[in-house]
């Protein structure tokens, strides 16, 4: 779900999607910015997506 272009809860694989490939555009932020703010964001809701949707057995 996207409000104001922030990503606040990965529901689908589509949002998945678009979170992974915002994460890979600000992988290199610079620290104390708001892009590396974002980056442990998306890193904590894909994170949370992967273990309610992804099976690894």
């Amino acid at each position: 779900m996207l409000i104001s272009n922030m990503l606040l809860q990965i529901e689908t694989e589509d949002d998945y999607r678009d979170a992974l490939k915002r994460f890979l555009e600000i992988c290199a932020a610079p620290k104390d910015s708001k892009e590396e703010r974002e980056l442990y964001l998306l890193m904590d809701l894909m994170e949370k997506y992967e273990r309610n949707n992804c099976s690894f057995t």
